[in-house]
């Protein structure tokens, strides 16, 4: 049997599928997996080793502006052919978007998507051969894994899911100190970032007694914060250069500890059980904290949060949900963290 899962974005949510293949290829060995992606996040994808074949989707280079329509079109016939060549047994749409769903189409085989209640996009539902209510368990990872399981017939694993990314024995090919933690301070949704003069008390919390951190930024932007936050402590660092996904594997891997707000890197740390500590404002960190060993999460204590606004309305600076995670809970939860991390790497 050969199936196709649609999951095509973003980080995060990529990440937060892989402990639902995991348990399909234990469960089901006789199942070959290939997977639907945006070809931005493809090598992390291909990083999984219960992936068969990998076909990337470039929708969000070619679908603006207009002038390159003509091109998406070529690219979605090519695709087409391709995902038909495969001769796929079933597709999962993990996405339940619409654009998910039509892209599941092409591969001309059964769908098996959320219902209308658990699809992120009800209308995607319509294009679903089997429908499929997503459990009652409050986190994203166990949706998923319950999911794939109902979806393939075979019974929910009890223990605890792994993502089952095989670490990179080399670190990305960038000057990095010998051991260094990371801190997120940037995100794709302008009302998850947090004020910088506390992300600065955090960073020389940190850095005390002679631990290095390391800024990682992707644009521009990011890079003058980076520059800024690290200004002035020793033992903080930016990150020489901006990392493609797949240099993004190793040096997320190869860290001591993550810092940061919801966003890709912190979840895809976790997901190597790299210790960590995530921010929530505007996000749910029931349904979302980052997955895997040794993570800890401060929340808002706004009380419209979470408001998964991506721009808050909430009114003027200081009314923010991100400005009401507390500066005090997130430095005790990073001395915990830290504390943990020295226990382990003194054991």
């Amino acid at each position: 049997m050969r199936i196709l899962i649609v999951k095509l974005s973003s980080l995060g949510d990529v990440i937060h599928t892989f402990p639902a293949l995991t348990d399909l290829r234990s469960a089901r060995p006789d199942i070959e997996v290939d997977w639907l992606v945006e070809e931005g996040i493809a090598g992390l994808v291909r990083a999984h080793p219960g992936v068969s074949e990998v076909h990337e989707v470039a929708l969000r280079r070619l679908r603006w502006p207009p002038s390159r329509w003509l091109a998406l079109i070529r690219h979605r016939r090519g695709l087409r052919t391709a995902l038909r060549a495969r001769r796929y047994d079933l597709v999962l749409d993990a996405q339940g978007l619409m654009k998910s769903a039509v892209l599941a189409r092409l591969a001309a085989a059964p769908i098996t998507g959320f219902d209308e209640a658990s699809a992120r996009e009800p209308a995607a539902a319509r294009f679903y051969a089997h429908k499929l209510k997503l459990g009652d368990e409050p986190h994203v990872v166990e949706k998923l894994r319950r999911f794939f399981a109902e979806a393939l017939g075979y019974p929910v694993p009890t223990e605890h899911g792994r993502a089952g990314l095989l670490k990179p024995s080399a670190r990305p090919d960038i000057p990095l100190p010998p051991r260094y933690g990371i801190v997120v301070h940037s995100a794709a949704w302008p009302s998850k970032l947090w004020d910088e003069e506390r992300w600065r008390e955090i960073i020389a919390l940190i850095t005390t007694g002679g631990r290095q951190i390391v800024l990682p930024w992707g644009n521009e932007e990011e890079r003058q914060r980076a520059g800024r936050l690290a200004a002035g402590i020793e033992g903080a660092g930016v990150l020489p250069r901006r990392l493609g996904a797949d240099e993004l594997i190793p040096f997320a891997a190869h860290t001591d500890f993550a810092v940061g707000l919801d966003t890709g890197l912190m979840h895809l740390a976790a997901a190597f059980d790299v210790p960590g500590v995530t921010l929530f404002g505007p996000t749910d960190p029931d349904y979302a904290t980052p997955y895997g060993a040794g993570q800890r999460f401060v929340r808002s204590t706004h009380e419209r949060a979470p408001c998964q606004q991506t721009r808050c309305t909430h009114g003027p600076a200081g009314t923010r949900c991100m400005d009401f995670v507390r500066l005090e809970a997130v430095r005790d939860a990073v001395s915990e963290m830290l504390a943990e991390v020295e226990a382990r790497r003194g054991a």
